[in-house]
């Protein structure tokens, strides 16, 4: 199964307006800047960590990490959105993948001390969540390493919801989207055999800290 080309083809449109969009204040990206600088907190990171950044986007995590750019990976399946992403880490390996596809490349295997994701995992349903991540940290995940995502996500089942109602009639809850509800994925998650902790940052999103027993 790969990736829709209908959505590739809707972040490649989307490059060129991500950064103003995201950082608009406006749900679902309430909290954004303080999320992502949430995930950097958290990390732990140190100058001799190697990074994984899953569906880099435009960079705008990445360049937040407290480690040497060349140091990091960014992967993305939207080649303008690697571009823009180009433009503020030149030095960092950028590579265009499907994150769905049966064979990754093999830049993806190296053992890394961190894998992050900022606002990427929302594409995909909570099955293929707890899949692709089972995947990453059997095929990417160095010993004692950590997994932290940075997403839309809520808290529990009644304040997802109450979210819903309100944004359904705004227009602004996107139903082919699928975003986090904590009281649902930690569970799924230390099912997998995760260690799993989360951190709400907004009223819609938090950082899931990950790692394996």
């Amino acid at each position: 199964m790969a990736e829709n080309p209908k959505r590739q083809a809707l972040f490649d449109r989307w490059s060129m307006q991500y950064d103003q969009d995201v950082y608009d204040g406006e749900f679902p990206f309430i909290g954004y800047d303080r999320t992502l600088s949430a995930l950097s907190a958290l990390g732990e990171f140190s100058d001799a960590h190697h990074v994984l950044d899953v569906g880099i986007g435009t960079g705008n995590l990445a360049v937040r990490l407290p480690i040497p750019p060349e140091q990091i990976w960014g992967i993305d399946f939207s080649n303008e959105m690697l571009s823009k992403a180009a433009k503020s880490l030149p030095v960092s390996h950028l590579l265009q993948v499907d994150l769905l596809a049966k064979d990754w490349p093999v830049e993806i295997a190296h053992p890394y001390d961190r894998i992050v994701s900022g606002y990427t995992f929302h594409e995909f349903p909570d099955e293929t969540k707890v899949t692709l991540l089972n995947r990453l940290a059997a095929e990417s995940l160095a010993p004692d390493g950590k997994i932290l995502i940075a997403d839309i996500s809520f808290p529990d089942v009644a304040h997802m919801e109450e979210a819903r109602t309100r944004f359904v009639s705004e227009g602004r809850w996107d139903e082919e989207e699928y975003y986090w509800c904590a009281e649902t994925m930690l569970a799924m998650l230390s099912g997998q055999g995760f260690l799993a902790d989360y951190l709400q940052t907004s009223p819609c999103s938090g950082v899931y800290c990950l790692s394996l027993r």
